[in-house]
């Protein structure tokens, strides 16, 4: 399981207001380890790109302003972590070999389609190959501090079945259909379109103009689209149904009423929850313990 580590390592090198710095001055001191404003000027300038590209910020207005400041102390922040943990794992001797780096490289790779996919998603991140190494390098490190300082956890059948019954409205399934539908700009092209299917033709002959939607619930489309479908029967169709994005035709092929997921069915994702809810307490034990006896002094300008 991947683990605490590299949510966190990705922070300190993604993600003002706290100070404002020139190039090459000493911003913070922490435990007496000096962390310079050219690095913390380029992680901003990271975090900042990879927040552009995600969600089109811009900025020199307002609200980008806003984002700046959060990105700035978030940066600032995490490079403080980084160093209190570097620090604790050169204290122990940890070490992360390149044998290791080069497999857990190879595993982040194999979650994209193609290498040039995976150069996109680096170029979008603000990151060279070697800087990406580097992350998961503090990444593997992170995670062996972690599971040195934190421990395995494990639970009962008994505890897993009693985490089930306190927490069975997590463990529950709305009620969902499953749908298709024919979208067109004209309400005229619409029902020509259903008069067709109505007469006999194949609904999946048009798809061309539609698209498979699967199961959804309420609150997934816009209330007319949903309105129209959860009020369908299975294997009915109907239009046109008029939306902001033009005019449906709904073909309603399945229909899942409101349940309760059988305890077996969700046996391993309780498990999980209750490993993530135990290890991120004692993490986040282990950061308060670890702040409290650290040093960090604010150089101001």
């Amino acid at each position: 399981m991947k683990k605490f580590g590299l949510f966190l390592a990705v922070a300190l090198f993604l993600f003002s207001g706290l100070v404002t710095v020139q190039a090459s001055q000493v911003i913070v001191v922490v435990n007496g380890e000096e962390i310079y404003s050219d690095e913390y000027e380029k992680r901003v300038d990271r975090l900042k790109l990879h927040v552009q590209n995600l969600m089109g910020i811009d900025f020199a207005t307002a609200d980008g302003q806003e984002w700046l400041r959060v990105i700035e102390n978030r940066v600032i922040e995490e490079m403080i972590w980084e160093t209190i943990f570097m620090q604790e794992i050169k204290d122990y001797g940890l070490e992360a070999s390149s044998e290791e780096v080069d497999l857990a490289f190879a595993e982040y790779q194999e979650d994209y389609d193609s290498q040039e996919e995976f150069d996109l998603f680096l170029e979008e991140a603000g990151f060279t190959e070697e800087e990406y190494r580097e992350l998961i390098k503090t990444n593997l490190l992170i995670d062996k501090l972690l599971d040195m300082q934190v421990g395995e956890f494990s639970v009962t059948e008994e505890e897993l079945k009693e985490y089930y019954q306190n927490n069975i409205g997590r463990y529950s399934q709305d009620e969902r259909v499953a749908a298709r539908h024919l979208l067109y700009d004209e309400e005229e092209k619409a029902l020509e379109v259903l008069e067709a299917i109505e007469s006999g033709d194949d609904f999946d002959a048009y798809m061309e103009d539609g698209e498979e939607l699967g199961y959804f619930g309420r609150g997934m489309m816009v209330p007319e689209f949903e309105e129209a479908a959860f009020g369908m029967d299975v294997g009915e169709i109907k239009g046109p149904v008029e939306t902001n994005f033009g005019f449906h035709i709904i073909y309603v092929y399945d229909r899942e009423e409101e349940k309760v997921v059988p305890f077996n069915e969700v046996r391993d994702q309780i498990e999980n929850d209750l490993f993530e809810e135990n290890y991120d307490t004692k993490v986040n034990e282990y950061f308060q313990k670890l702040y409290e006896i650290s040093e960090v002094e604010f150089i101001e300008e």
